[in-house]
């Protein structure tokens, strides 16, 4: 079973518009807006897509044409998203990886949750039908966690039926309930027909895996009916695929036969590979040892839709692309990572410069109190050192930049800065050490005074 792709959605939401604004050539010739002309074009490519793909694509690229020349980022990542979206369905998995990729980095940049969602999502039904299955869920829990945030319920029913049929792949039956039975409550609440076709055949692959042939075969009716109603080919490859393998386990070769033929002609109507190759072969099994010429039709039919889906260059692009993508994750991660320790700094250097401040005040008052000589002097010497190596601390990574890192250049700045603050320490803090006893000592004199003023008043 291929992977629900965020196509279901925009297309559900494309059809869902008023009649009035249907888009058409027309429409897009006319004199409006740039970055609604480019919206226009997407949005054209999504309705025109199931009948005639080629024109799909042509009306994308001249979106993301129009973006690139505007320099309008969101345009950019909508068309890159969409033009990805379409060379996947046509098992073109490399060049789509590379719009993906490309659409998400877009998205990143200029802080667009919604599309992040989006491709994503699409990145991770990408890596599920290149078998890596473990990649494919990073990036749908990725997925999962921004639609939650972003309370996006239609995204949200879509993720999680992908992350359900990865499990399934990973024969994690339990899990893969529990995502697919969540993703069909969402789905059924909102009345999603696009989406329920998906979602109820992936039900009934967990349940023929569980051995309940009936239930699944339930399941897998229903997938047709909402498939057939929503006109998706696609999605009738998969479940007649799957009910030809139901029937191919149980002995029923005429009927799996049959429905193979069925999933091998919707697969060609929608120029879907991995369906020609599933149905190919599962018709090359059946015509084995029984009829030679179309066991080696069959054979040669999946041989060309599994090349054109798997062939080495493909491999090796898409893991080169796998690989870069991981290193700017990192960078991004790292990134990350450093502005956590400069803002931690920076709180620190606050926090610092508040305090000198409050340290100072608390010297004058325990200036003007009946605290020992000593301990104000100590106190007067500790308050200029805080205000001295905080100096130092606060210009240490302007050193380090004109310096360049380099030692023998940062040792004779700090020694030339050294030979200025030094002498200014010392004199500060014999004039504070000074300045303040002198102001205790004359506070001290002056309470006595006054007390013999008033004892020789008070003498008759």
């Amino acid at each position: 079973m291929v992977y629900t792709c965020l196509l279901l959605y925009v297309s559900v939401a494309a059809y869902s518009q008023p009649s009035n604004t249907v888009l058409s050539k027309s429409k897009i010739s006319k004199p409006i807006n740039d970055t609604v002309r480019i919206e226009l074009l997407r949005l054209q490519s999504i309705k025109i897509q199931p009948r005639r793909p080629d024109s799909a694509l042509i009306y994308a690229q001249q979106g993301l044409e129009l973006a690139r020349k505007l320099d309008y980022k969101k345009g950019e990542g909508d068309c890159l998203n969409r033009l990805g979206v379409l060379l996947w369905k046509n098992g073109k998995y490399d060049r789509a990886l590379l719009y993906l990729l490309s659409s998400l980095k877009i998205r990143e940049e200029i802080q667009d949750r919604a599309g992040q969602l989006k491709s994503l999502n699409d990145i991770g039904i990408i890596y599920f039908d290149q078998k890596d299955y473990a990649k494919g869920l990073l990036y749908e829990i990725k997925a999962k966690t921004i639609a939650e945030s972003l309370h996006n319920k239609m995204l949200l029913g879509i993720i999680l039926s992908n992350i359900g049929n990865s499990y399934v792949k990973l024969n994690k039956i339990d899990s893969a309930m529990k995502f697919e039975l969540q993703a069909y409550e969402i789905q059924r609440t909102l009345n999603d027909p696009g989406s329920l076709s998906n979602t109820v055949s992936i039900l009934g692959d967990i349940n023929y895996s569980l051995g309940h042939t009936a239930l699944a075969l339930d399941y897998y009716r229903l997938s047709l009916f909402y498939a057939e109603r929503n006109k998706d080919q696609r999605e009738l490859a998969d479940t007649y695929n799957s009910i030809g393998h139901l029937y191919e386990k149980s002995g029923r070769t005429d009927s799996g036969i049959f429905y193979a033929y069925k999933a091998l002609n919707a697969a060609k109507i929608a120029d879907y590979p991995e369906g020609i190759y599933n149905a190919s072969n599962m018709l090359m099994g059946f015509y084995k040892f029984k009829n030679e010429h179309l066991e080696l039709l069959f054979l040669k039919t999946a041989t060309a839709a599994k090349d054109s889906m798997f062939n080495a260059d493909k491999v090796k692009q898409v893991q080169i692309l796998s690989f870069k993508e991981s290193f700017r994750q990192q960078e991004i991660m790292e990134e990350k990572r450093r502005e956590a320790n400069e803002r931690i700094i920076n709180l620190q250097l606050i926090g610092i410069a508040l305090f000198i401040p409050v340290f100072f005040v608390v010297l004058l008052l325990l200036n003007k109190s009946r605290t020992h000589r000593k301990v104000v002097e100590f106190m007067s010497v500790l308050s200029l050192l805080l205000v001295f190596e905080f100096i130092t601390l606060f210009i240490h990574p302007f050193v380090q930049r004109i310096s360049n890192h380099m030692p023998i250049l940062e040792l004779l700045i700090l020694v030339a800065l050294a030979s200025l603050l030094v002498p200014m320490h010392h004199n500060l803090t014999h004039w504070l050490k000074e300045k303040l006893v002198h102001i205790k000592e004359t506070h001290v004199i002056a309470e006595p005074r006054v007390s013999d003023e008033i004892d020789r008043n008070n003498q008759p």
